[in-house]
């Protein structure tokens, strides 16, 4: 059974963390918005993994790009 000092110490971490994922989250939406195109392409990325989901699948090769790979890469 956990003290009354033990119980405000939890609740009071629990508000730090719960602080911290808040701005992290804030900055990240900020910079996702409003910064460059490869920083906000960035930003996204880390927004997914965030959301505790598989990354989705790389798309499939074009034709072209097949038939590259298949001469060697030229």
């Amino acid at each position: 059974m956990k003290t009354t000092d033990q119980h405000a110490v939890d609740t009071d971490m629990d508000a730090v963390l719960f602080t911290a994922r808040l701005a992290t989250v804030g900055v990240l939406l900020l910079a996702a918005l409003c910064a460059s195109r490869e920083t906000s392409e960035r930003a996204f990325r880390l927004l997914e993994l965030m959301k505790d989901s598989p990354e989705p699948p790389p798309p499939a090769p074009t034709p072209s790009a097949r038939r590259r790979a298949q001469r060697g890469g030229r």
